[in-house]
């Protein structure tokens, strides 16, 4: 598995002829940044030598699975996703409806900086956009998550939706919505052209059965005044205008790593994917939460800054998670 920073990606085509040349199957990701110990870097490789048990490219309902269940009982499966294709969700459900709940997920969505789609996951065939890569590995796993934003506004309807795009919050403009909670808010009038520079700040939160949320990311708005989103906003679902302030965000951070730390195996390897709009809202203070993760763990730290969080819920279920820290210790021998 190659995790690649993006200001690297003009070297993928290369290593994928080498690593061809080479007979070496391999798989990976573009991000924004890498996390490397207590540091990210938008420049290099993160590479981990994995014996897969079951590894494959899948496109949207299509995915060739021919194993029994049983033998990826208890197995971690590593996903890496195009965190900006709408068609994520669709991804995401193919691998769950094949693999199930019996392993622990874990992985995050590619992507650059910029948000502006292009290809961002390869493998010995090439690099792609809309795709999805998942490898199976018999290794156990402790995966958790949390995210350390509040309910500031709501619950609203989903009237309407599709996919990652939001239409309609109780019948009215989701944009015009959003707009007054915003305005309302920060005293600040909110025009299309500005629209991540405080959707950063609010994101959605979709509310679960148990009474959490889970966040979704709002960054642009189309010409139709639809809100698009990272993942999906289900139709009928209630959401909230979520806030944060960077010691909520820091502790939850911390919450993971030193619940992580009680649970662990001897010996592991700690794989963080941790949000890139998340690492813009610290801004400076981005550089606490990673070193404040590494410090509570005896290994050190890999993972990059990702467009979408991918993690199993307690029940199995392989949930997709926005402006969220997701950290998982592999156990090996």
């Amino acid at each position: 598995m190659l995790l690649v920073g993006e200001k690297s990606s003009l070297e993928v085509e290369e290593l994928i002829n080498y690593l061809n040349n080479k007979n070496i199957k391999f798989f990976g990701g573009i991000y924004p940044r890498l996390l490397i110990e207590k540091k990210s870097c938008s420049k290099g490789f993160i590479i981990e030598k994995f014996e897969p048990i079951y590894s494959a490219m899948v496109l949207p309902f299509l995915m060739r699975f021919k194993l029994d269940l049983s033998s990826i009982e208890g197995c971690t499966a590593f996903i890496l996703v195009d965190g900006l294709s709408s068609r994520m969700k669709d991804l995401t459900n193919t691998v769950y409806e094949k693999l199930g709940p019996g392993v622990n997920y874990v992985g995050g969505g590619a992507g650059y900086y910029d948000m502006k789609q292009r290809p961002c996951i390869f493998d010995n065939r090439g690099i792609y956009k809309d795709v999805l890569y998942v490898c199976v590995v018999k290794n156990k796993s402790n995966v958790a998550v949390k995210h350390g934003w509040n309910k500031l506004e709501g619950p609203f309807e989903v009237a309407a939706s599709r996919d990652n795009v939001l239409t309609k919050l109780d019948s009215y403009s989701a944009f015009e919505v959003y707009r007054d909670v915003i305005e309302d808010h920060e005293h600040i009038r909110l025009l299309k052209g500005d629209f991540f520079i405080y959707a950063k700040d609010h994101p959605f939160g979709i509310l679960q059965s148990n009474g959490e949320v889970i966040v979704r990311d709002p960054i642009r708005v189309n010409e139709n005044d639809e809100i698009i989103c990272v993942a999906d906003i289900p139709v009928n679902s209630q959401l909230y205008v979520l806030e944060g302030n960077p010691n909520t965000l820091l502790n939850s951070s911390i919450q993971i790593a030193e619940h992580c730390a009680s649970i662990a195996p001897k010996k592991y390897v700690p794989f963080l994917f941790d949000c890139i709009s998340r690492a813009m809202f610290l801004e400076e203070r981005f550089d606490e939460e990673i070193s404040n993760i590494q410090s509570k763990l005896a290994f050190k730290v890999k993972g990059a800054l990702s467009i979408g969080e991918i993690s199993s819920r307690n029940d199995g279920k392989l949930i997709i998670h926005n402006k969220s820290t997701i950290l998982g210790l592999l156990e090996i021998e």
